[in-house]
C-alpha cells in the first residue's frame, strides 16, 4: 500500500539527514537530478513484480512549484498495456512525447506527462523501479550516468524499509483482529470490528464479509473506510437480490481474485448500487473449511498492491479460524439452549391434550429460542380453513385484528402457507415490512418487524403454522438459531402427535365410560350406573333416604312375538323419554335390561315415591305410534324405601323387584313392598343367594314320579322332578326357585346336577334288575347351549347308562325361544339315541308345523285336559284326537294328571300307551321309590 497522498509546496531544499537514511538519500539524489537537468518533475515508481504494477514512491519538483503525487489521483497502476511494459521487460530506457506518434499510449496519461524520459532502475538483473524525467530533454546521458548508480540501491533500501513499516502495520491490524475476536460478545460484534479495521488500511473504500450459511453466501457485514454507514445502503447490502459473482467464484475455487468493473465477475447490480470500480476477494478460512468470503472494494480502478493482497489473505485466514471457533461456541451454547427448550417443551407437552394445546406449547418454545415478544398458533381444519388461533403474549387489540382477518379464511390464500406446504421447513423473515409471504397490511396492523414461521406437523400431516414475531425492531438469526428452530419443530411434531393421541384416548375413555354406564339401545343409564348411584345414596354419610322403583312393562313379550324384536326395540326407545318426562331433575332413570326400568329418587319418602309411581303409570297410558299403528303398553311398578325397607343396595333392589311382581300379579299398577311376616316366600334376592349355596352343598335332589305302561300295568320309567331340601324352609317345589335360577343363569349348572344324579340312580336301579327309563326336564337356556350334547354324552358314559334309557322333556315355549338353535341341539341329542319329549303339550302354541319339523319322539299331554276327562266331552275329544295324532305320527303318548282309577280305565279303553299321575304314584326320593317299586312288584298288577 502507498503512503497517504502528499500535497505540498516546494520549500528550501530538504535539510541534511543522516547518511544512513535511505529515503533521505533518494530525495537528495532526485533533487540533484532535477536541479542539474532543469526538469519540471522527476519521479520514482517502484515496480511490484508480484502484481506487475508501478507504485508511486518519490518525486522532486523545482522550488515553489505545487505538486500532486501520484499523478491523476492514482495510487498504483498496471504496467500493461503501455510502453512501460517494454521498459521493464527489456530493461532499456524509453523517451515518449505527447505530440508524437505515440501520443495515444496510455502510459503518458498514467504518468500525467506530455513528454518524459523513462529510465529503468536495475538491481541484480531485476527492474526494481523506473525513473521519469519530465520533460525528456532534461535527461542527458552523462547526468543519468552520474545519478542512477547511486539512486538504484538507495531506492531499494528505502522501499525495503517502507515495506518493513507496512508489515509492522499489518501485524498491528492482525493483532487488533485477534484482540477484537477475544473481546467480541457476538458474531456481529466480531465481524463489525474486523470490517472497520480492514477498511481503514487504505487503498479501499469498504470491507465486506459474506458468510456461508445453508450452502449459500449471505451478506453479513460491511464497513466504510471513513466510518459512515447509512441505513439505506446497509439494508440494500444485507438484502441483495443477486449474488456477487466474484465472491461466489472465490468460494468455489478457494483462491483470492481481483476484478474491475464490467468484467464477468464484477458487473450489474453490485457495480451500479455501490459504484464499485475494483474489488479484491479472498476466502475466509482455509480450504476445504471455507467459512465465507472477504471483499475489499474501491470506487476507482486499481490493481491492489501486494501488501494489500497479503494483508487481506492473512486477515481472511485468521477470520476463518475465529469464525469457526465462534460458531463452535455458539453451536455449543445453542445446543445447550435447544436441549433445555426441548426438554421443557416435552414436559409441558406431556400435559397437553389435543393439537391446539400442543401448538401453544410449541409456540412458547420457538419464541424462547428466537427471542421474540409474541407468538400465535394457527390451526387449519380438514377443509384447509383457519379455524382456531392460540395466542401467546398478544394484546387484545391485535388478537381481534387476527381473528377478524384470518379465522374462517382458506389457508391457501396466504403465500406463507403455500410455501410451508411445499417445503415443510421453518421460514425466517428478518425484514417483515418487505416480505411478500404475508399481507403487508396485516404486517403493519400488527406492528411486526420480523418473524419466524414453523410448520405445525402431526406425523406427515400439516396441521397449521406457529408464527413468532418481534415488534421492537428487526432481528437476524444465525445458522445456530435456525438449526435449533428446525430441531424444535421436529420435536414439536412429536408433541403434537402425542397430544392428539391423548385426545383420541381421552375421547375413547369417555366413550367407554359412557358405554359402560349407558344402555346402547335407549341411551339411558344402565344397570351399572344405577347400582353405583344407589350405592352412593344408601352408603353415603348422614341419614340416607331414597326410594327405588322397579318398572316392568306388561305384555311386552307379546309385542316382540307379534311384531318382531325391532318393533320391540323401537318401543323401548319411546318408553324412556315418556318415563323421563314424569321425573324431576336429580331423579335417575335407568334401563336394567329387557323391558325392565328402574328409578332412583334421592331424599324421597313413601308419599313422593307413590306420586312418582302414579305419574309413571299415567304417562304410559297414551298409545305409542309404531309403523303407523298405535300400541298401548302398561307397566307394573314396585317400590322399596331406604331406610324403611333396608340399608343394603341388593336388599332394596330385591324388595323393589318383589313388590313389582306383586303389582303384576294383582294388576294394581304399583305396589310398595310390605313384609308378610312369614318364612316363605322369602325375598327373591335372598332366595337366589341361598340357591347358589344349595348348588354347592347338594341340597337340590331329584324326586321321581313313576310312569305306567297302561296295557300291562308295569312301571316302565320315572320323571325326575327337582326339589330343594332347604335347611330352614323345608322342601321347596320347583316353581319357587326355577324362575330365579333361569334369570340368574344357573339353569345350566342345575340341570346338569339333576341329570347326573338321575343317571346315577337309574344305574343303581338297572343294576338291581329294574329296566327303567328316566325323563329329565330342560329349560330355555339348556336347549340353547350347543355344548349340551357333549356334556350329556360324558354323563352317560360316566354313569354307564345307555342313551335309549334317557328321555329329555322340553316345553313348547322352550322350542319357540330360538327354533334354529333348539333344532341344532335336539338333532345332536337324538343322533346319540336319546329320546325327546314335548312336555305340557296343548298348553303352548300347539303348532302342528313343528311336530312335522322337529326330531321329537314323544308327546306328553298336559294334565289340564285329563282332569275333566270324565265329564267334559270336548276335553275327551281332544284327548282321543291327540292319541290318534300320536299314533299316526308314530310317536309315543304320555298322559299326565291321572288322579283316579276311572280316568285310567278310560285311557286304557282308548288305547293310551303310558300314563302318569298321583293315582299311579306321587314324586318321591330315590330310596323311597326303590322301596315303592319293590312293594308294587310283590303285589298283583293293576286291574
Amino acid at each position: 500500500m502507498s503512503e497517504p497522498t502528499a500535497v505540498h509546496v516546494a520549500a528550501p531544499r530538504r535539510p541534511s539527514a543522516s547518511p544512513y537514511d535511505a529515503q533521505a538519500a533518494v530525495d537528495r539524489l532526485l533533487d540533484r537530478l532535477q536541479e542539474a537537468s532543469g526538469a519540471s518533475r522527476v519521479s520514482v515508481w517502484v515496480h511490484e513484480t508480484s502484481t506487475h504494477a508501478l507504485v508511486p514512491f518519490a518525486v522532486s519538483v523545482p522550488p515553489g512549484t505545487p505538486v500532486v503525487h501520484p499523478p491523476a489521483g492514482r495510487a498504483a497502476f498496471a504496467v500493461a498495456p503501455s510502453f512501460l511494459a517494454a521498459v521493464i521487460s527489456e530493461r532499456r530506457p524509453a523517451v515518449v512525447h505527447g505530440d508524437g506518434g505515440r501520443s495515444g499510449d496510455p502510459g503518458l496519461a498514467i504518468l500525467g506527462a506530455g513528454s518524459a524520459h523513462v529510465e529503468p532502475l536495475v538491481l541484480d538483473g531485476e527492474v526494481i523501479a523506473v525513473l521519469t524525467v519530465e520533460p525528456a530533454t532534461g535527461a542527458t546521458p552523462d547526468l543519468l550516468a552520474a545519478i542512477v548508480p547511486d539512486l538504484t540501491p538507495a531506492v531499494a533500501d528505502a522501499w525495503m524499509r517502507r515495506s518493513e513499516r507496512r508489515r509492522s502495520r499489518q501485524a498491528e491490524v492482525l493483532l487488533g483482529l485477534i484482540e477484537a475476536a477475544a473481546q467480541a460478545n457476538s458474531m456481529a460484534h466480531l465481524l463489525g470490528t474486523a470490517c472497520v479495521q480492514l477498511a481503514k488500511l487504505g487503498e479501499v473504500e469498504r470491507a465486506c464479509i459474506f458468510l456461508l450459511e445453508d450452502g449459500r453466501l449471505v451478506p453479513r457485514m460491511a464497513s466504510y473506510a471513513d466510518g459512515h454507514r447509512d441505513l439505506a445502503t446497509w439494508e440494500r447490502f444485507r438484502n441483495a437480490p443477486v449474488n456477487l459473482q466474484l465472491a461466489e467464484t472465490v468460494l468455489r475455487t478457494g483462491q483470492p481474485l481481483t476484478a474491475d468493473r464490467d468484467s464477468d465477475l464484477l458487473a450489474g447490480w453490485w457495480v451500479d448500487t455501490f459504484q464499485i470500480a475494483s474489488a479484491l476477494a479472498v476466502p475466509i478460512g482455509r480450504s476445504p473449511h471455507v467459512a465465507g468470503v472477504l471483499t475489499l472494494d474501491s470506487t476507482v480502478v486499481r490493481p491492489f498492491s501486494e501488501a494489500v493482497r497479503r494483508l487481506a489473505a492473512a486477515a481472511g485466514a485468521h477470520l476463518g479460524g475465529v469464525i469457526e471457533q465462534a460458531r463452535t461456541s455458539q453451536a455449543r451454547a445453542a445446543s445447550l439452549t435447544t436441549a433445555r427448550v426441548v426438554r421443557q417443551m416435552m414436559v409441558d407437552g406431556s400435559k397437553a391434550t389435543g393439537a391446539p394445546e400442543a401448538a401453544e406449547v410449541l409456540a412458547r418454545a420457538v419464541q424462547e429460542l428466537v427471542g421474540t415478544e409474541r407468538s400465535a398458533a394457527y390451526l387449519v381444519d380438514d377443509d384447509g380453513v383457519v379455524d382456531e388461533i392460540r395466542h401467546v403474549g398478544w394484546t387484545e387489540e391485535h388478537k381481534a385484528i387476527v381473528q377478524a382477518t384470518l379465522v374462517g379464511r382458506p389457508a391457501d390464500d396466504v403465500p406463507l402457507w403455500r410455501l410451508t406446504c411445499e417445503q415443510r421447513l421453518p421460514v425466517f423473515v428478518e425484514d417483515a415490512p418487505s416480505t411478500t409471504l404475508v399481507d403487508l397490511r396485516l404486517i403493519a396492523a400488527l406492528d411486526l418487524t420480523s418473524f419466524v414461521s414453523v410448520p405445525l406437523l402431526s406425523g406427515d400431516r400439516l396441521r397449521g403454522l406457529v408464527i413468532t414475531g418481534s415488534t421492537s425492531g428487526g432481528r437476524t438469526w444465525g445458522p445456530e438459531v435456525r438449526e435449533a428452530v428446525r430441531q424444535v419443530a421436529l420435536e414439536g411434531s412429536l408433541v403434537v402427535e402425542n397430544a392428539q393421541l391423548r385426545a383420541v384416548e381421552q375421547l375413547r375413555l369417555q366413550q367407554l365410560a359412557t358405554e359402560a354406564h349407558h344402555d346402547p339401545l335407549t341411551g339411558l343409564p344402565n344397570r351399572r350406573r344405577f347400582t353405583e348411584a344407589l350405592e352412593a345414596a344408601v352408603y353415603g354419610p348422614g341419614e340416607p333416604a331414597c326410594a327405588v322403583l322397579m318398572i316392568d312393562l306388561d305384555r311386552f313379550k307379546e309385542v316382540n312375538d307379534s311384531f318382531g324384536h325391532s318393533v320391540g326395540d323401537d318401543l323401548l326407545c319411546l318408553v324412556g323419554p315418556r318415563l323421563q318426562a314424569a321425573l324431576e331433575p336429580g331423579d335417575l332413570l335407568a334401563r336394567m335390561g329387557g323391558d325392565e326400568f328402574a328409578v332412583l329418587l334421592p331424599d324421597a319418602d313413601e308419599q313422593r315415591a307413590r306420586d312418582v309411581a302414579t305419574r309413571l303409570g299415567a304417562v304410559l297410558r297414551d298409545a305409542f305410534e309404531l309403523d303407523g299403528m298405535p300400541l298401548h303398553v302398561d307397566a307394573s311398578i314396585g317400590v322399596a324405601l331406604c331406610p324403611d325397607h333396608g340399608r343394603d343396595r341388593s336388599l332394596l333392589l330385591a324388595r323393589a323387584d318383589t313388590a313389582m311382581y306383586g303389582a303384576k300379579r294383582g294388576r294394581e299398577g304399583f305396589e310398595v313392598w310390605v313384609p308378610d311376616g312369614t318364612s316363605a316366600p322369602r325375598d327373591r334376592l335372598e332366595t337366589l343367594e341361598q340357591l347358589r349355596a344349595a348348588l354347592d352343598t347338594d341340597q337340590l335332589l331329584p324326586h321321581y314320579q313313576p310312569k305306567l305302561d297302561v296295557p300291562t300295568g308295569a312301571v316302565v320309567g320315572v320323571e325326575a322332578l327337582v326339589r330343594w331340601e332347604h335347611p330352614e324352609r323345608g322342601l321347596l317345589r320347583p316353581d319357587v326357585f326355577l324362575p330365579l335360577a333361569e334369570q340368574a343363569g344357573l339353569m345350566r349348572r342345575l340341570a346338569l346336577q339333576v341329570l347326573e344324579q338321575s343317571l346315577r340312580d337309574l344305574r343303581a336301579w338297572r343294576a338291581a334288575g329294574q329296566d327303567l327309563t328316566v325323563a329329565v326336564n330342560l329349560s330355555v337356556s339348556n336347549l340353547q347351549d350347543v355344548a349340551l350334547p357333549d356334556q350329556v354324552a360324558m354323563l352317560l358314559e360316566a354313569c354307564e347308562v345307555p342313551a335309549e334309557s334317557l328321555i329329555l322333556e322340553i316345553t313348547e315355549d322352550v322350542l319357540m325361544a330360538d327354533a334354529a338353535r333348539s333344532q341344532q341341539v335336539m338333532a345332536a341329542l337324538r343322533r346319540m339315541g336319546i329320546r325327546l319329549s314335548i312336555d305340557d303339550y296343548g298348553t303352548g302354541y300347539s303348532s302342528l308345523s313343528y311336530l312335522r319339523a322337529l326330531p321329537v319322539d314323544e308327546l306328553k299331554l298336559d294334565r289340564s285336559f285329563v282332569s275333566s276327562l270324565a265329564g267334559d266331552e270336548r276335553a275327551a275329544a281332544i284327548v282321543r284326537s291327540t292319541l290318534q295324532l300320536a299314533r299316526d305320527l308314530e310317536m309315543d303318548m304320555v298322559v299326565e294328571g291321572v288322579e283316579d282309577a276311572e280316568t285310567l280305565d278310560v285311557l286304557r279303553t282308548w288305547g293310551c300307551q303310558t300314563a302318569q299321575g298321583y293315582h299311579i304314584g306321587r314324586p318321591m326320593p330315590a330310596d323311597e321309590f326303590a322301596s315303592w317299586l319293590g312293594d308294587r312288584r310283590a303285589a298283583a298288577p293293576l286291574a
